[in-house]
């Protein structure tokens, strides 16, 4: 298969199935974070393994493999960016997982400090505005990797 096909599509699926898993397990967190929701009983564990998923999932994507030649720069460019977003992914995740752990610890009636909960906090809000850098700056590369100026803007997903 083409380097070019391939790294068209480990990017759709960091993009479709990776990104998209993530973002419920993030609606889901954030649906149990609502006011209303307060008594009701939260399965940290649920959240916790989706998290854990989507993190198993992205460390699957493997770039190293493609054989982009060396002079091609746009794609060297892309697949740079697909890396940062990687580790960047990975790191939010565990940040996720760290405040899940928390907040299940606090509901077993552990103690868990405020300045604890406000450290993993902020690490997530860190690690989530990295995450959305990244994934901008893989957007516009990835863009112009795939826009075909004469006919198609999606050259590779044909």
């Amino acid at each position: 298969m083409d380097y070019k096909k391939q790294l068209v599509e480990k990017i759709e699926k960091f993009y479709v199935e990776i990104i998209e898993e993530f973002k419920e397990a993030e609606l889901q967190i954030i649906a149990d974070s609502n006011f209303r929701s307060i008594f009701k009983k939260k399965d940290y564990g649920k959240n916790i393994s989706m998290l854990k998923n989507c993190k198993k999932q992205v460390l699957k994507i493997d770039v190293s493999n493609i054989g982009i030649p060396k002079s091609d720069k746009e794609a060297s460019e892309v697949v740079l960016r697909l890396e940062r977003c990687i580790v960047n992914f990975r790191r939010l995740c565990d940040s996720y997982v760290q405040l899940q752990e928390a907040l299940k610890r606090k509901s077993e009636k552990e103690t868990v400090k405020y300045s604890e909960y406000k450290e993993i906090f902020n690490k997530v809000q860190e690690d989530r505005k990295n995450m959305n850098d990244s994934l901008h700056e893989l957007d516009i590369v990835y863009t112009d990797y795939t826009y075909d100026e004469d006919y198609n803007p999606y050259t590779f997903l044909d």
